[in-house]
């Protein structure tokens, strides 16, 4: 069993009945450009109402990307997704890292990741200028008991949710981890994708029973695996499947979770790239046309989805 730990307090007070829509926003790699545009999809192509999200979660990036969503009160979606679009298509890796004095070398042997991420704490702290003003919940893993770490508004400071949020986008290696009270934190993304789960329990503890709970998630580090001839691979060539196998499995297995455990939940779209999304060497360092083209394509897997299940805009 994996260890988890809620930096919150619980209420369970019953709220209007109706549907309690969660977003949930998932990590494990730095594609968050992709993660905005397949928000701005669901904004653009759902009906009214229906981008109303009462709950979010995010994991890795998506607790940035959920950070700014959760600035915006409820019904006011559409600007929060102006500020995805506009926070992604001005992004500069300066604004998450820069090198260490020592370089790579004070990376490796002196600090706890390759680069310094004192400007993705100064961007987080921006980003939350404001009250949040609807549930909001990231995860972190804890590297020194292999805990899950969960941060949510119900009782929670600002400046504790924004120590959640730098936690939680700190890919390790790359990134250093968080010291946080008794925690040693990377991003959450280690032990779940994507947090589902919590976005669940976000609902009920609004008091909404599973059957009134609808969930959209988007997993930027979801891939799309089709059927390959393998009857003359070699070694190496079953061991690349292999690994795509075992990495889209890896990322889809709490979806299966949730559709397993929660038989009557309402899992209304599942996103994730439809296309490859090339890795540069170094992480978010992506071009702006690069950028714009991941914004693009979640808008069009958003828009997709959503047709497949007849719910898009008429």
């Amino acid at each position: 069993m994996f260890g988890l730990v809620f930096l919150s307090l619980l209420s369970f007070n019953a709220e209007a009945s109706g549907k309690c829509r969660a977003l949930a926003l998932g990590g494990g790699n730095d594609k968050g450009a992709y993660e905005a545009g397949a928000v701005i999809g669901l904004v653009n192509n759902l009906p009214a109402g229906e981008a109303e999200w009462d709950v979010v979660t995010g994991n890795g990036v998506g607790a940035i990307n959920g950070l700014i969503i959760s600035q915006y009160e409820t019904k006011s979606e559409s600007y929060a997704a102006t500020h995805l679009e506009n926070f992604w298509t001005n992004f500069q890796t300066s604004q998450f890292y820069k090198q260490w004095i020592g370089s790579y070398i004070e990376g490796l042997l002196g600090k706890s990741g390759l680069y310094n991420t004192d400007p993705l704490k100064s961007t987080v702290n921006k980003l939350a200028s404001a009250p949040f003003q609807r549930f909001f919940g990231v995860g972190a893993t804890d590297l020194l008991t292999g805990d899950y770490v969960f941060f949510n508004t119900t009782n929670l400071s600002n400046s504790a949710m924004t120590s959640g949020v730098y936690a939680s986008a700190s890919e390790p290696i790359y990134f250093p981890l968080v010291p946080y009270k008794k925690f040693k934190l990377v991003s959450g993304s280690v032990k779940f994708t994507v947090d589902i789960l919590s976005a669940v329990t976000g609902c009920m503890e609004k008091g909404y029973g599973i059957e009134d709970i609808i969930i959209d998630v988007v997993l930027p580090a979801g891939k799309t695996i089709g059927t390959q001839d393998c009857s003359s691979y070699t070694t190496l060539k079953v061991f690349s499947r292999y690994l795509d196998i075992e990495s889209f499995n890896s990322n889809m297995q709490v979806v299966t979770n949730i559709k397993h455990d929660f038989k009557n939940i309402n899992l209304r779209s599942v996103i994730y790239p439809s296309e490859d999304i090339s890795n540069p060497f170094f992480p978010y360092d992506y071009s702006q046309e690069e950028i714009q083209n991941m914004i693009n394509l979640g808008k069009k897997d958003a828009a997709s989805a959503l047709n497949t299940l007849s719910l898009a805009k008429e």
